[in-house]
């Protein structure tokens, strides 16, 4: 019984100082700043694992097809380009401002970090807090 109140009370003064220090404001969200190593840590693979969980099941349709590239690119050009760049183009203002900093999906290297499933994924459902939008309440899954 004593392990048991003692457990029980670490956990209720973990969720106190978990209160103290999100409404005393004592970390700074301002994206001027880099996040901590622990905060970054915690938040990527947050995200990694969450995304790889949820991208599982995606059975991703052939994509070599031309009419399909030629579509890809057209939606890349209107609503990708601005954050993630492309070759031989700076990095915009707006992706300059965002924390983490889109990753360059023109390099070969960027794109193999996340499986065709998880990018689909990534593009239909968005990633929360880090302004990629969900692009799946607005455009089909084609």
């Amino acid at each position: 019984m004593k392990i048991f109140l003692s457990v029980l009370v670490t956990i209720v003064v973990l969720i106190l100082i978990g209160f103290i220090v999100m409404y005393s404001g004592a970390v700074n969200v301002s994206v001027l700043e880099p996040p901590s190593g622990l905060t970054k840590w915690v938040l990527s693979t947050t995200m990694e694992s969450s995304v790889e969980s949820r991208a599982g099941d995606i059975d991703v349709p052939d994509l070599t097809g031309e009419e399909m590239i030629q579509e890809g690119a057209e939606h890349y050009i209107s609503m990708c380009q601005g954050c993630h760049g492309a070759p031989g183009m700076e990095i915009s203002e707006m992706a300059k401002g965002l924390e983490p900093i889109p990753p360059h999906l023109y390099e070969e290297e960027e794109l193999e970090e996340w499986s065709p499933a998880e990018q689909f994924w990534i593009t239909k459902h968005g990633i929360m807090m880090t302004g990629m939008p969900a692009w799946g309440t607005t455009h089909s899954d084609e």
